[in-house]
């Protein structure tokens, strides 16, 4: 792990690598005098999430999952992790506690700042969110995992770090739901302009909205149902009534942003100094480009020219599927298991031959997306025009992998129009409104009020334009909260840590996944990534992986 010391860096961040270049070097007792001096510290706390949230972390989160699958030769994606072979693991530990380092000194420095108390404790109160952010992604990945939350401040206090065993994640959770609720909440208030939505904080600096999200998703964790919901409630004091006059659904495009629906996103745009992030999400979530504009055979005039070579993560059957069943020009029965189940889609005339049927080609039905309604009258998700790709509206074109296989990839909730080969400058909308919302529904399930847990699965349900849920036993209630958490939420980091949560990701994975390496590679210990071997040596061997030993 990588502290500061007694200095603080100034850093340069370059465009596309993300590496950080040291200007310069000032002592904590000159540097943080000034206001823009600790803003400056602060907006160094975010820098590590770039690293984070990347492709290979998109592979462990959801592509390891019952939704999303991906045929790459990542290791990530084929889930063939072990402690010598940690893949994203290494990143998430290094840059993780880099963000927990920097915020800590954030907190301790601009505490002790000469700056006036209304000025440097809001400060102080963005930097305990942004170290209870980083713990949230260590431990929902890792599990237990070392906790400090103080300065390192010389070379004996960083030996010390490094031989911290693991703390009990739930410890961790209930630590940082404390230390916010008693000193960061305080600082964000209506009189400053702090009390408010995400957007609404100049710089798209994190504070109030972020706070109560990561206390909320600390005490469903740890199953405190009645803590996490007086959270989300002050959230929906703040955010408002759910529904599609004050969200619209197109705004869940992540090339939108900072609508007034999101809580936290990974910032890929200009900064005051000229640079910028690049992010590489939007590559693996559409075709491959053959190039000039043509997308898996069909010509997307939006995207890129030249586009994206990376392998695509695609829908299991068990999220999105629409084929023909063998040698019928009928439905297959299958489809209609899927998360996603009334599809704008319809049989041609045309068939193909599998090797062992024939099938008829899939095309895209534009009465459907024109009705919001199949030719059955079932009523179609519109979350499916955005979080699946199906191909090109205007024209009616459908990518060839769907029109013959039935196999969906991302849809443009991810796509980055005007996308530079594999990178992409949309902001990463990691926390949002509807997550929050279903949130509710599910502690409200939990705590044996059925008919509030229906309300609010209902507003996510109604602004995707499927109705209200009908209600049949109360097994099939929370099997319905966790399915519109994949439909609502698919895609944006979240599955995998939802079904951990639970307790199903080895079942459902096994199940439901697309990729027979992930289905030959996954152990019951995968749930969690493992601390790196190189990590765990540094530490003398205070930090095993003993769940991988099994």
């Amino acid at each position: 792990m990588t502290y500061i010391l007694t200095v603080f860096m100034v850093f340069l961040l370059t465009s596309c690598s993300l590496e950080e270049k040291p200007l310069g070097y000032v002592t904590k007792e000159t540097f943080y005098q000034t206001e823009e001096q600790c803003y400056s510290a602060l907006r160094g706390c975010y820098t590590p999430l770039h690293y984070i949230y990347c492709n290979t972390f998109l592979y462990a989160t959801e592509a390891c999952t019952d939704i999303w699958f991906c045929n790459s030769a990542d290791l990530n994606a084929q889930l063939a992790i072990t402690p010598a072979k940690p893949g994203v693991a290494t990143t998430v530990w290094t840059y993780g506690y880099k963000g927990v380092a920097r915020a800590n000194e954030c907190v301790e420095c601009i505490a002790a700042s000469p700056l006036k108390e209304s000025v440097k404790m809001p400060m102080v109160a963005e930097a305990r969110a942004m170290r209870a952010l980083y713990y949230y992604v260590l431990t929902s990945f890792m599990g237990d995992v070392p906790f400090y939350t103080y300065a390192v401040s010389d070379v004996e206090a960083m030996e010390e770090i490094r031989m911290l065993p693991r703390t009990s994640a739930d410890q961790i959770r209930d630590s940082l739901y404390n230390d916010l609720k008693d000193n960061a909440l305080p600082y964000f208030t209506e009189a400053n302009g702090l009390k408010c939505r995400a957007n609404q904080v100049k710089n798209q600096h994190a504070g109030y909205a972020l706070s109560l999200m990561l206390m909320a998703k600390f005490a469903m964790w740890n199953e405190a149902w009645d803590d996490a919901l007086y959270t989300l409630n002050l959230l929906e004091e703040t955010y408002g009534e759910f529904n599609e006059g004050n969200f619209p659904l197109e705004d869940v495009k992540w090339s939108i942003k900072n609508p007034d629906e999101s809580i936290f996103e990974i910032e890929h745009a200009w900064d005051a100094n000229g640079v910028k992030f690049y992010g590489g999400i939007a590559s693996l979530m559409c075709p491959k480009c053959s190039g000039e504009g043509m997308y898996d055979g069909v010509y997307m005039k939006d995207l890129s020219q030249t586009g994206s070579n990376a392998t695509s993560i695609r829908a299991t059957n068990h999220y999105a599927l629409f084929r023909s069943a063998d040698n019928k020009k009928s439905e297959n029965a299958q489809n209609k298991n899927g998360l996603f189940s009334a599809m704008p889609m319809k049989l041609s005339n045309e068939t193909y031959d599998t090797g062992k049927a024939k099938r008829y080609c899939s095309d895209i039905d534009p009465d459907a997306l024109t009705s919001g309604a199949t030719a059955n009258g079932s009523p179609l998700d519109r979350r499916i025009q955005y979080t699946l790709g199906l191909g090109n509206w205007e024209t009616g074109e459908t990518f060839a992998n769907l029109r013959t296989g039935g196999f969906f990839y991302g849809g443009p909730k991810f796509w980055c129009y005007g996308m530079t080969a594999n990178y992409d400058s949309n902001n990463y909308r990691i926390l949002r409104y509807a997550d929050a919302v279903l949130m509710q529904a599910e502690c409200h399930y939990e705590l044996g009020n059925e008919g509030k847990a229906i309300e609010y699965l209902n507003k996510t349900r109604n602004r995707a334009g499927i109705g209200d849920y009908v209600y049949t036993t109360n097994v099939e209630l929370l099997r319905e909260i966790q399915n519109e958490r994949a439909r609502e939420l698919g895609g944006e980091f979240h599955r995998k840590f939802d079904l951990v949560r639970w307790d199903i990701w080895y079942e459902m994975t096994k199940q439901y996944n697309g990729e027979q390496r992930v289905k030959d590679n996954i152990r019951r210990c995968h749930r969690f990534y493992p601390i790196p071997d190189t990590e765990c040596a540094l530490s003398g061997g205070i930090l095993t992986n003993d769940e991988y030993e099994l």
